[in-house]
């Protein structure tokens, strides 16, 4: 009896249940009907939709489990609309990018057609990805591989009355990046990752919206502390690897790092002692410029200590960076630079007691005129000897030294100009 009583009960349930929506018909316009009563019609839409998919394709849930073609040979044309990039942070470590952002992109599926007039709408929005068959659009890794980082999941799927489908498919990737450190601490990051189908390679076509990749990635309102090089960015479409029938999507991002702080921090010190080293010479005696190019050495050691210990953990790998050029430039023309003063001054001590010729003289004389550089003071001579030529040689080395110091000044100007530019 129980039994009995809950089967009427059921039957007059769906009795009560329009699975057509008779009332449509009473609908003079779309916009007057509460939210609910169009969320009712919208079921009563897609129960008419799945039932018809049902009868043409002879499987129950067709429209959930198979796509919409059905003839042999026959592709499926997923057209890329535009993407977004909307956070990314860098793995320096593994020299990953891990990105965030969506696909907004269109197929035809013929099973999602209806009149308009009859059912009042145009669109139809799907609430739940489950519902209708879409393509297996997902990361090119090992599923072993991917399963704990990668992520790929439409929303916002919606068709109108001719079976256009449009959707967003929003994902979480990890790109594997090639790093250009030549611009250290600006270093340039290339990172890219694919996107394909797997169970159907061959079946899933993908058409660009825009020929040109570069403009269909925006980035305009990402998140991350990277400047973003929209030369380097873009969606490429591409074959697979080992299947030149089946397509794949190439999205890639080229950043640069945004750290003008640490930037003035690993130029600044070897800066300045760059510019005590091209200032040594005028700092006249011999002396006083060795002790003032052994400063400079003693503080580019210490930057460059500072400079290793900002380092990335693995190195820069086969880039060398122009700055650590530039210190290996500054540190090699200072030990230069402070060889050829030691070496001169140690000369210039020597007892001679043989002149120079007097027309090196003259030139000595001239030089250390004109050159403006450091000078030394005359030796002091009793006058009992006439073959006393220590001032005519001390002339020529202080002239040597001032020529070998403009000399390397010249040197160290024009190779900071090569390695910066």
């Amino acid at each position: 009896m129980l039994f009995f009583s809950a089967a009427l009960v059921t039957v007059a349930v769906v009795a009560a249940y329009d699975i057509d929506c008779k009332w449509k018909s009473n609908i003079s316009d779309i916009e007057d009907v509460a939210h609910h009563k169009y969320q009712v019609l919208e079921e009563c839409l897609f129960y008419k939709l799945t039932s018809e998919a049902d009868r043409m394709q002879d499987k129950s849930n067709a429209l959930m489990m198979l796509p919409p073609t059905v003839a042999a040979g026959e592709t499926l044309e997923v057209q890329v609309l535009d993407g977004s990039i909307t956070e990314m942070w860098m793995n320096e470590v593994f020299k990953e990018m891990n990105i965030n952002g969506f696909l907004k992109l269109s197929w035809k599926d013929r099973r999602l057609r209806w009149n308009p007039e009859e059912w009042k709408t145009e669109n139809l929005r799907l609430k739940s990805m489950g519902r209708l068959w879409s393509p297996d659009i997902n990361s090119d890794k090992l599923q072993t591989g991917a399963q704990s980082t990668d992520f790929v999941n439409y929303h916002d799927i919606q068709s109108n009355y001719n079976g256009n489908v449009t959707a967003r498919l929003e994902f979480r990737m990890k790109a594997q990046c090639s790093i250009d450190y030549t611009e250290y601490p600006n270093d340039r990051k290339h990172c890219c990752f694919n996107l394909q189908s797997t169970l159907y390679k061959r079946y899933v076509k993908f058409i660009m919206e825009h020929g040109d990749g570069h403009e269909m990635l925006d980035t305009k309102n990402i998140r991350t502390n990277w400047h973003v090089d929209p030369t380097w960015t873009w969606i490429m479409k591409l074959n697979q690897d080992n299947d030149n029938r089946a397509e794949r999507l190439e999205v890639c991002v080229g950043v640069v790092r945004k750290s003008s702080t640490l930037a003035v921090e690993l130029t600044l010190p070897v800066l300045i002692s760059a510019l005590i080293l091209l200032l040594a010479p005028f700092f006249g005696k011999f002396h006083q410029q060795i002790y003032v190019k052994m400063f400079a050495l003693l503080l580019q050691f210490m930057s460059f200590q500072f400079l290793s210990e900002k380092t990335p953990q693995l190195g820069f790998g086969d880039n060398i960076p122009k700055i650590y050029i530039f210190y290996a430039f500054t540190i090699g023309m200072t030990v230069l630079s402070l060889i050829a003063t030691v070496m001169i001054s140690a000369m210039s001590r020597v007892k001679r007691k043989v002149p120079p010729a007097h027309r090196y003289t003259l030139l000595a004389s001239l030089l250390n005129a004109n050159l403006c550089c450091g000078s030394e003071e005359e030796p002091t001579t009793d006058g009992t000897s006439s073959k006393d030529a220590t001032s005519d040689w001390l002339q020529i080395h202080s002239a040597l030294n001032n020529l070998s110091s403009i000399l390397l000044i010249f040197i160290y100007i024009i190779g900071a100009i090569v390695i910066a530019f």
